[in-house]
């Protein structure tokens, strides 16, 4: 039986409205973001994408108008977010200094979402409304965890991706399995903070749930993630646990770990209806794990060895936010498999990595600013793990691992460059780090002239992502052409309609968009050989 913990806290003055209300906005972004998405026969990526930062931005806005009620005359600052901050300012000269600005505005924008959310999860953590942020972002990884099991049992939704199944409404299964891998602390620091045995039973129970599908969807980042945050966890509860403190109950990580034990053999076990090339698909990723020599791990090497070699033409500032796949075509080389030569559009919106994408977009120190950042909380974490309070040594337990697992995942694959990860690990970051000394303060002036414009720019965020929603959905199955011609002038920075509609028209009504596309991605051949193609009298 998994008995309920009795720690002896000082009583503590309730959260403000202002808090709860905050904590509760966030939470209900989480959910949302997690869950949205657009039916689309002819958008893939975007259709996922798109949505989901429409929810990021607005949760940011709603953030920033409830963070300007009730805050302090000087806002302070911690030694976390000192590199935090410099890491978003290098971000946004490298934005100004971008080939593509329509997608170096774009992947500001999340990063600026992503900070604004880390310091509203710190003002609901502060002012005792922590439960409420905790138990919503748990629900959003449940809720996501059971779109990809009713993807994995046959489940058919328009707004599910059967290509990249079980992705559920994440739309790719690597994606949605780096989500639960980062999440999973979360759940496990809600089966020790439940109050009463069911609650900590329900609370196990999704955490199962979301072992399986993590499972089930063969991630090996995800898998690797999950094996190195285990192993962080468990080695700080060891150094917690010195002297005979109890810090994790006995009874409550024994129920856990049976039901986690319980998913995975359903997992395992139970027939489905994904599609895998082999008979044992399961051992067949255990034994290339970590295999770089052939495959996709090879690819990944291949990747990373010429998109570095970007980052070497531009170590400042880099090629901008969001502009790999702008740049990428100067240094492939034969037999990239990141690069078709012959596809419109030859390369993934990203790298796979987030490290090689913020050294090459964001120049290396930008990266260095943004590690040193989540480097400072791993060691506040660690100072905490001997505190007096075990819930605060359980909070740090959880966010080493969610640090962890965030590191690792974000090393093979895209996950802070997406609005999901972004919305959650922030949130949970801010939720999670310890209390610490302040460095040092934003005056009042300064915060009244922030607050406005942070505003503004989530507000312009918004309505941008807001555009491309609409466009994706005007578009529709992208005849006749006229559809593609309005949806256009709702997005107008999209590659792919610009270049639909070049290649679909005569030449009067192709140029200007052949040349948009050129402008927005100029080594790219598609937009140059229908320019070419009309300057030799050819479609007309």
């Amino acid at each position: 039986m998994i008995s309920p913990l009795h720690f002896s806290t000082p009583p503590t003055a309730p959260a403000s409205l202002a808090a709860r209300l905050l904590a509760g906005w966030l939470a209900l972004g989480a959910v949302a973001v997690v869950l949205i998405a657009a039916p689309s026969t002819l958008f893939d990526l975007d259709r996922f994408a798109a949505p989901k930062e429409l929810v990021l931005h607005l949760t940011a806005l709603g953030a920033i108008i409830l963070l300007a009620f009730g805050a302090e005359a000087r806002a302070s600052l911690i030694a976390a977010e000192v590199p935090l901050v410099g890491f978003t300012a290098w971000s946004a000269l490298s934005a100004i200094l971008a080939t593509n600005r329509w997608l170096s505005l774009r992947a500001l924008a999340l990063t600026i979402s992503g900070v604004v959310i880390f310091r509203a999860g710190r003002r609901v953590a502060r002012e005792g409304a922590g439960g409420v942020l905790l138990a919503g972002l748990a629900l959003a990884l449940v809720l996501g965890a059971l779109t990809g099991l009713a993807q994995t049992y046959g489940v058919e939704l328009s707004i599910l991706s059967d290509s990249r199944a079980p992705g559920g409404t994440l739309g790719n299964r690597n994606f949605l399995a780096h989500l639960l891998t980062i999440g999973l602390p979360l759940l496990f620091l809600l089966v020790f903070e439940a109050r009463g045995p069911r609650r900590a039973l329900l609370a196990a129970t999704a955490a199962a749930l979301m072992v399986a599908v993590i499972f089930l969807t063969r991630s090996r980042a995800a898998w690797l993630g999950a094996g190195v945050s285990s192993a962080v966890i468990l080695a700080g509860w060891l150094i917690a646990r010195r002297g005979g403190r109890v810090v994790l109950a006995r009874d409550r990580l024994g129920g856990a770990l049976l039901m986690v034990l319980v998913g995975l053999a359903a997992a395992l076990l139970l027939p489905n209806r994904l599609s895998w090339r082999s008979d044992s698909p399961y051992s067949d990723t255990v034994r290339e794990l970590t295999n770089y020599r052939v495959g996709s791990g090879h690819g990944r090497v291949i990747q990373y060895r010429n998109s570095l070699r970007l980052a070497g033409r531009h170590p400042l500032f880099g090629t901008g936010p969001g502009n790999w796949p702008v740049e990428y075509p100067r240094v492939t080389t034969p037999g990239d498999p990141s690069f078709a030569g012959g596809d419109p559009m030859p390369t993934n919106p990203w790298p796979s990595s987030d490290w090689v994408a913020m050294t090459v977009e964001r120049g290396v120190v930008a990266a260095l600013l943004l590690l040193v950042s989540l480097g400072v909380m791993g060691l506040t974490a660690l100072r905490r793990l001997r505190s007096e309070d075990p819930a605060e040594a359980r909070r740090a337990l959880a966010l080493l691992g969610l640090l962890a697992a965030t590191l690792v995942t974000g090393a093979f694959d895209a996950v802070l460059l997406l609005a999901p990860p972004t919305l959650v690990v922030w949130a949970a970051l801010g939720l999670l780090l310890p209390a610490t000394g302040r460095v040092g303060f934003l005056p009042f002036p300064a915060r009244r002239r922030l607050l406005p414009a942070l505003g503004l720019l989530a507000a312009g965020a918004s309505l941008r992502s807001a555009g491309q929603v609409a466009a994706i959905e005007l578009a529709g199955p992208g005849w006749p052409v006229e559809r593609l011609e309005r949806a256009v002038q709702l997005d107008p920075g999209s590659y792919r309609l610009h270049l639909m509609i070049a290649q679909r028209t005569g030449c009067v009504r192709a140029r200007p968009h052949a040349e948009a596309a050129a402008r927005l991605f100029p080594l790219l051949r598609a937009p140059q050989r229908r320019l070419e193609a009309c300057r030799n009298g050819e479609g007309r």
